[in-house]
């Protein structure tokens, strides 16, 4: 059985997992227009690792400033940036993996305007027919979902036996 420790602890690392998830996915997006996929995801995660490097020892794991660190201060963040750079690399193999297999499927959403008589040749140019309201790559979005569900359980782990589990004293 999970402690309610662990469960709150669990929880507010989702939460702040999924504000993280949210700032790797929109930098991933905007990035991939522009680099290789590879390149994306890994900018993706170098910045949402900030975030969530400050927002899971500040209220997840409970590290206050000026709090007594067991082992010292540069200690959980090297241990943080090490456990990152092995789950984002983990992250990023995953999702190259998942983009490699999954077929390339879009998911679109469009609104047809029906042909009408009370409709004027010029305007049955530019309002008749098919438009794209938008489209979603759904292999994408699967690649991502899995190689974060991947890196998150590897993080939580980390974070909770390795990187701040001792960061609090003894009291």
């Amino acid at each position: 059985m999970i402690s309610s420790k662990t469960y709150i602890a669990f929880t507010k690392f989702g939460i702040v997992g999924g504000l993280s998830f949210l700032v790797d996915m929109m930098v991933y997006y905007a990035a991939d227009v522009f680099l290789p996929s590879y390149i994306a995801k890994a900018l993706g995660i170098v910045i949402a690792t900030v975030v969530n490097y400050k927002l899971n020892s500040l209220w997840t794991w409970g590290v206050k400033k000026g709090e007594t660190v067991t082992d010292g201060k540069q200690s959980v963040l090297r241990n943080y940036l090490l456990l990152y750079a092995m789950s984002g690399s983990l992250n990023v193999l995953t999702n190259e993996l998942m983009l490699s297999t999954l077929p390339d499927w879009i998911l679109q959403l469009n609104v047809m305007f029906p042909n009408s008589e009370a409709v004027t040749d010029a305007m049955r140019n530019t309002i008749v027919g098919n438009k794209q309201l938008f489209a979603v790559k759904i292999d994408k979005l699967f690649a991502v979902l899995v190689a974060t569900a991947v890196g998150m359980m590897v993080n939580f782990l980390g974070q909770k036996l390795w990187v701040f589990g001792k960061s609090k004293s003894e009291g």
